[in-house]
Parts: C-alpha cells; structure tokens; sequence
C-alpha cells in the first residue's frame, strides 16, 4: 500500500488504480515480494521494505528503474520519512512466512508526530504476530506509548466462512496488541467483534477523513 501526503495508509487496487494522481503519492510500503502491486499510471517515488524484499521484488518483476527508487530498512530500527504534508517515522517489523507460500513478509509501523500516534500496517498475516521481539530495547518502547490505530486487510472478510483461520488470526493479533481502534484499508465497515478487544481510551482515538 502507499501513504498519503499525511502518512496515512492508502490501499490501490486494480479497481481504484485510475482515480489516483500518481504525484500525490511518492511513498510505497512492499509488504511481500510474492505478488505484483498496483502502481498509479507514470508513478514515481520510493518504496521502502527489508534488503530482502526489494532484493526478490526487483528480482521477480524487473520494475522499471528509471521511475522507482528502493529504500531498505533495517528491521526494527526506525527511520524518519517525508512525505508531501508531514515527516513520519518508519519501521518495518518481520511476521514470518505467509501462509500462502514459503515467502518473508513484513509489516510497518508508522509513527505520526503531528497526530501524536502509532499506527500498525498490516497487508497479511504470516506466522508470526508477535512483531516486538521482548529482547530488543524497541519492545520496551511500544509497549510504553501503545498501538493507537491497526489497518488490516479487510477482503479476508469477503471470501471464505465467518470462522476462517484468518479471522481467527486477526482476532488474536488484536487482543494480543489491543489497539485504539482497528480500521479496514479499503474503508469498509469490519466485524463489530474486532472492535471488542481493542482498548478503551478516555479521549478516543483521532481518525483520519
């Protein structure tokens, strides 16, 4: 998925892919190195994942050079991006494999200083949902400020019974994470249960229009 000018998460699809203008987004998080990504017609900017990912992405699909930079990130090890509204601060944390194939997937942690919040993004879930390792001085620190808003994916609600290993897998990230909110990428409502292990804050979580 892209940010947006704020540093918010915006999901493009094969559907949506003509009705965004490719300056307004120069920001692009590569989540998994298994499938192709929709990119804006004549889009240029950065896209930011482990030295692994971009590695087997560029190896995979040849993209263009002349259009795409590649930024790797050290997991863990925050970074301060500019997007076109605000700076933000940039994290890529390791989820294992995916559970579609034997490949590496990450997920990102967005650090908005304007908005005073930490927002998780997570395009699949591997086998790991345990992305703050206890050993590391990172773990200390989310634990400390919280996750106020995680974006999942929310097609896994489209296809598959109610009582997918996915639903399940979600339901348990969030109790175990217990966010402010939780928010689908592609805006459409989520399963009202979602909503029962997220925590409850005394001024509520600030949400982006």
């Amino acid at each position: 998925m892209f940010l947006d000018d704020f540093g918010f998460p915006l999901e493009v699809t094969a559907e949506t892919l003509n009705k965004y203008s490719y300056d307004l987004h120069n920001t692009k998080l590569l989540t998994s190195a298994d499938t192709e990504f929709y990119l804006p017609p004549k889009w240029h900017g950065t896209i930011y994942s482990t030295e692994e990912l971009l590695y087997s992405y560029r190896k995979r699909y040849n993209p263009d050079p002349t259009l795409l930079t590649f930024h790797a990130l050290q997991p863990y090890e925050p970074e301060f991006i500019c997007c076109q509204n605000a700076v933000v601060e940039l994290t890529v944390l390791p989820a294992g494999q995916s559970l579609y194939s034997d490949k590496e997937i990450v997920v990102f942690l967005v650090k908005q200083p304007a908005e005073d919040r930490n927002t998780l993004i997570t395009k699949e879930l591997g086998t790991q949902l345990d992305f703050f390792p206890h050993n590391h001085h990172y773990h200390a620190r989310i634990l400390d400020e919280g996750i106020d808003v995680v974006y999942v994916d929310d097609k896994i609600y489209k296809t598959g019974p109610p009582t997918s290993y996915q639903h399940q897998r979600l339901y348990n990230l969030l109790r175990n994470i217990q966010p402010g909110a939780v928010l689908g990428l592609s805006g459409n409502p989520l399963p009202d249960i979602l909503r029962t292990v997220c925590r409850k804050t005394a001024h509520g979580v600030k949400m982006h229009k």
